[in-house]
């Protein structure tokens, strides 16, 4: 079978792009069927796309307001202090004077952080005697640590999203998954995502094995650790979907169309466009333009160019370009997920795409070049 790069350089040579080109086995596992396009994936942070645009559908309707404070829909969020340091297995902490917005919950600029990550907020969950990220099956039992700066002030990947997920079903009556099921899935004839795959037998039956590269041998191997993700009792906006590369494209197909059929021309037009303060972009960029940083994340990012962050995930605020063909134009809006998916939304060239894989770790180098391939494949 040729490489992925053979097969990238022979459509290029052609001048046309094919739909799809899936590749491996469905899983390290047993029989190792070849995959299929409608494998199911665990989504993670690809799930943080779908939560925006269910929260931007309340922001048209005015059931709730980007700049407000959302401590009468999250008011548990309202007593979490700002953690300055450790010392002697204690944290030390003061009270924080903003108040946390959307914007800021959406743009990772509020400061709900994850409890792996960074290292101060893995030692103040040390001292309660908790272990970072399975401490609790709620959102607000294991996204309340205390915050690292000042709402605004700063840029720090985290779990806001999932907070918006909560606040979307407190305003909505019903729950995440039934009104993403209802207000974006099926107006787009979206089947195959969903927050609770086992609920559903015949779709959770197509699901994906995760697999690990052994870091030494830089060999696949089956995953056998335990759950990535806890045992939820409630849907989480920025993690916790699951679903399939063509159902999650016809979502980003319909953002590049703006065809209206899950947000007005003006909303998403706001989602790309750059939403961080001057504060809490220089934070944004000082993660990307530097390797050993960037390269937690999943993807292909340029150092040399100027990032921002819109409303659905990353932005590029310049044209890049390789060897002097257009790559990656101003204001294409990319993101991933930790099993190392990713997504990018190229408005101005017209063009979208999804690459889909369940390996970890997230970053994994290998994968990163072929995301690049992929990308530039397309884009170039």
């Amino acid at each position: 079978m040729a490489s992925l790069e053979e097969v990238f350089d022979a459509v290029i040579a052609q001048g046309k792009i094919p739909g799809w080109w899936h590749f491996g086995p469905t899983s390290l596992n047993g029989a190792q069927e070849l995959v299929k396009i409608d494998a199911l994936m665990a989504f993670a942070s690809y799930t943080k796309l779908i939560n925006s645009i269910a929260a931007m559908q309340l922001v048209e309707s005015g059931k709730w307001k980007l700049d407000n404070p959302v401590f009468n829909i999250l008011p548990e969020l309202e007593g979490i202090p700002i953690l300055t340091q450790t010392k002697d297995g204690k944290a030390v902490v003061t009270k924080r004077e903003s108040a946390n917005t959307l914007r800021q919950l959406l743009t990772h600029s509020s400061d709900i952080a994850y409890g792996f990550n960074p290292e101060l907020i893995k030692e103040y969950q040390a001292s309660l005697g908790l272990t970072p990220g399975v401490s609790s099956s709620t959102v607000a039992g294991l996204y309340s640590n205390p915050l690292l700066f000042e709402p605004g002030s700063s840029w720090e990947y985290g779990a806001g999203i999932d907070w918006v997920g909560l606040g979307i079903s407190r305003i909505t009556n019903t729950s995440l998954d039934d009104y993403c099921q209802q207000n974006i899935f099926k107006p787009l004839g979206i089947t195959d995502i969903t927050f609770w795959p086992e609920r559903r037998p015949e779709l959770n039956a197509r699901r994906a094995g995760m697999s690990i590269r052994d870091p030494d041998a830089q060999k696949l191997l089956p995953y056998t650790g335990g759950k990535i993700f806890g045992d939820y009792e409630e849907e989480f906006g920025g993690e916790g979907g699951y679903g399939t590369m063509p159902d999650y494209l016809k979502m980003l197909q319909s953002l590049l169309a703006d065809d209206e059929k899950i947000l007005k021309r003006e909303t998403t037009k706001m989602m790309f466009s750059p939403q961080l303060t001057p504060e809490s972009q220089k934070a944004l960029q000082e993660v990307f333009n530097t390797t050993n940083k960037s390269a937690l994340y999943v993807g292909v990012f340029p150092e040399n160019s100027r990032y921002d962050w819109g409303l659905g995930g990353l932005l590029t605020m310049e044209d890049v370009a390789v060897n002097g063909a257009p790559w990656r134009r101003k204001g294409c809006m990319v993101w991933s997920g930790l099993p190392n998916l990713f997504w990018f939304v190229d408005r101005a060239a017209g063009i979208c795409g999804v690459y889909g894989t369940q390996l970890l770790p997230a970053g994994d180098g290998v994968t990163r070049e072929m995301i690049g391939l992929l990308d530039k494949a397309i884009e170039i």
